[in-house]
């Protein structure tokens, strides 16, 4: 499949999975339904959170960039933090559709980040871009290397790039629709492109598939342990008021994990 397709096919996915799912489910692990998705974005909230206050950055003035909004969670965060400029963006015609609806004040663009020629059209340049699992659904390594790029140029000189992927240790891992590329494939791009490494740290532990583990034996049991959600996501509920403490303490204490991590670089000035 070449680039060109690989792309369209990605698009077509996205498209098709939004306009059946609408919601966090659909953004989300789409196996284990609503209930479950929510916990785990009130997970992902509060560790941006927790690790965004310690950036040197005047949120009320900064001017920001969201790739792969979605169905509109992190602009959502993103405005109740105040800041000063919000800009949402979406591949899908789907998704940038229902933002633009549901926030007519905001700019909210077409774009795919993998696509050089559309990102040249934005002349506009910003202190913080947010990109949370959106880099690991770029299944070539081209438009992923195009990707990083395209942050670094849309970033001021000091500005911070944030995301999440799964920066896995013993090899880059493949799936239909997923690829988890090394912490070295990411520290070596993201330094070719002057963006430095500020910090990594957990954002799911217990909650997430243990992606990284060294044998198989953890997701094996992570998956069967999850069988009762996938079955009746009802139960979603339940796992997630369960874990959630949990996994507040595990992510705070820990310095990394073997599922997703947050990353925050800053470009060279």
């Amino acid at each position: 499949m070449t680039t060109i397709e690989n792309s369209n096919a990605v698009k077509t996915y996205w498209e098709n999975r939004l306009s059946k799912k609408w919601g966090l489910h659909g953004v989300g692990h789409i196996s284990y339904g609503r209930p479950y998705n929510e916990w785990l974005y009130r997970v992902r909230r509060r560790i941006f959170l927790r690790n965004l206050k310690l950036l040197p950055v005047r949120l009320h003035e900064a001017n920001v960039l969201d790739i792969g909004s979605g169905t509109g969670f992190w602009l959502n965060t993103w405005q109740s933090l105040g800041v000063g400029t919000l800009v949402g963006s979406d591949m899908t015609r789907t998704a940038v559709r229902h933002l633009r609806t549901e926030h007519p004040h905001l700019e909210i663009l077409e774009l795919d980040i993998s696509d050089t020629a559309e990102v040249r059209d934005i002349s506009s340049r910003f202190q913080l871009i947010s990109a949370f699992d959106v880099l690991y659904h770029i299944m070539g390594e081209d438009r992923f290397e195009n990707a990083i790029s395209n942050v670094a140029r849309l970033l001021q000189p000091g500005g911070y790039f944030l995301f999440s992927d799964c920066f896995v240790h013993s090899g880059p891992m493949r799936s239909a629709h997923q690829v988890n590329r090394t912490l070295g494939r990411f520290s070596a791009l993201l330094e070719a492109n002057g963006l430095a490494i500020v910090s990594r740290f957990p954002m799911f532990v217990i909650m997430n598939t243990p992606i990284d583990s060294s044998t198989r034996i953890p997701q094996f049991i992570w998956r069967a342990a999850m069988v009762p959600v996938k079955w009746m996501p009802s139960l979603g509920h339940l796992y997630g008021a369960v874990l959630y403490p949990f996994e507040m303490m595990l992510t705070k204490g820990m310095k990394e994990s073997w599922s997703t991590e947050f990353m925050i670089c800053r470009k060279v000035t």
